[in-house]
């Protein structure tokens, strides 16, 4: 089958806009999380349907006829991707959240050299961490590491956070700007797509050693070290799951 340049380019075009729909379904997960249902079906639908319409010079048994294609197989292939956004998805999502810690790293502390190297007298910690968000829309959580010891005292560590206020240098500022350029490390608030996971290494300041205790010795010594997932709006507590020991 010979096709004109006029069916070619527009075989070229639709192909094109269903591929960029494509590509901004998979790269923009926690922004299309954000929008209603309706919406995310309708563009995986636009996908489709826009495929569908490239294909639609190269079928022979519907030539000329353009009504009979987009009724008889552009319309019943639309139906799929709606009823899993607007039946099935609600149906398999949950509430809430989960986590764990995947593992335990420690970039400096008081009996380390990497204290010299990164140029902070306070323990940097960064576990490797693991948060699913089990709902139906993007969502954004604070997390905090919580070391309750043996006097019952409780300190409370903010993870670093990605845009810090003011101009003023600090060292929650400086341990941002010094692991910002790699892909590993997280930042409060953490985002995630819907009924999707995020891992990454979240980021502490240890600012309340004292007497030259390591933070592995303030660790070992601890009744308890939880994290805690809380919103970003309100300080509200959604959940919080036990620290792996050093």
């Amino acid at each position: 089958m010979k096709l004109s340049l006029r069916q070619l380019i527009f075989s070229i075009t639709a192909l094109s806009l269903s591929a960029a729909c494509v590509f901004y379904i998979s790269q923009n997960a926690i922004q299309l999380g954000n929008q209603p249902l309706l919406i995310r079906a309708l563009l995986l639908s636009l996908a489709v349907l826009s495929a569908l319409v490239a294909m639609y010079p190269f079928n022979p048994v519907f030539t000329g006829r353009p009504g009979a294609y987009g009724f008889s197989v552009c319309l019943p292939a639309l139906i799929p991707g709606i009823a899993y956004y607007m039946f099935i998805l609600p149906g398999q999502a949950g509430e809430g959240f989960s986590a764990l810690q995947l593992e335990s790293q420690l970039i400096t502390d008081s009996s380390s050299n990497g204290i010299i190297e990164i140029g902070f007298s306070y323990p940097i910690y960064t576990p490797t961490i693991s948060v699913s968000n089990n709902e139906l829309f993007s969502k954004e959580v604070n997390i905090f590491l919580r070391i309750l010891d043996g006097d019952s005292e409780s300190s409370l560590f903010r993870g670093v956070r990605s845009n810090i206020p003011g101009s003023a240098l600090s060292v929650e500022a400086s341990v941002r700007g010094l692991l910002s350029e790699n892909d590993l490390y997280l930042f409060n608030p953490i985002q995630i797509s819907p009924m999707g996971t995020t891992e990454g290494r979240v980021v502490f300041v240890i600012s309340n050693l004292e007497d030259g205790t390591s933070f592995t010795e303030a660790l070992g010594r601890a009744y308890q070290a939880t994290f805690e997932l809380r919103d970003p709006a309100t300080g509200t507590l959604l959940m919080e799951f036990p620290l792996t020991r050093i």
